[in-house]
């Protein structure tokens, strides 16, 4: 057996020490995406959109993670975000939207009230909760089961009126396993569903 230094003391050549790798924004293709990136953030501030039409799957690809990277690297506008959505079929329009995205953790609604209580008895129903109770023909299901979405919905309906909100029997038509109540906050319906 040989080692590495008894090589290089019989004359031979030594061996070749592993090199470290360069850090990812060096290498040549994160410089290559880094480019296209503010690029596509100079086109999108002067022009306000970017139209890819008719682009092959690798194309659509390397345009996500250009704006992948454009966002994880800090190259939108100070409060502008960078949106993209479908365009005539297979393509890709990319815009600056503003504010935060919809999703974003600092969209999230904080922890006002804690977990909502749920009853442990059906008593006291809630109307909407009551006719829904009543109504055969709504969540179908083993007898468990249905009284347990009785008292979820319920726990929600008292919830909804503690804070100042309305509940209303819900739009929606339902298959017969299903049933669920309108939340209204600020004029708008929202309907919940048990399954």
């Amino acid at each position: 057996m040989i080692d590495d230094d008894s090589a290089v003391a019989d004359g031979g050549e030594p061996t070749e020490s592993a090199k470290p790798r360069p850090p990812y924004s060096e290498r040549p293709i994160a410089r290559a995406r880094q480019a296209k990136a503010q690029e596509m953030i100079e086109r999108l501030v002067a022009e306000g959109h970017v139209r890819i039409a008719d682009p092959d799957d690798d194309e659509v690809a390397e345009w996500r993670r250009v704006v992948n990277y454009a966002k994880r690297h800090g190259l939108e506008p100070t409060g502008k975000r960078i949106a993209k959505v479908p365009y005539g079929g297979p393509g890709l329009e990319l815009f600056l939207a503003e504010g935060p995205h919809p999703n974003a953790r600092s969209q999230r609604p904080t922890a006002v009230g804690g977990p909502v209580p749920v009853p442990a008895r059906l008593g006291h129903l809630h109307p909407v909760v009551a006719a829904l109770k009543d109504d055969e023909s709504r969540l179908v299901m083993p007898s468990a089961l249905r009284r347990r979405s009785l008292l979820l919905l319920q726990g929600l309906a008292a919830e909804v009126v503690r804070r100042g909100y309305e509940v209303q029997k819900a739009r929606s038509s339902f298959f017969p396993r299903e049933g669920g109540v309108d939340v209204v906050v600020d004029g708008f319906a929202y309907t919940v569903t048990a399954r």
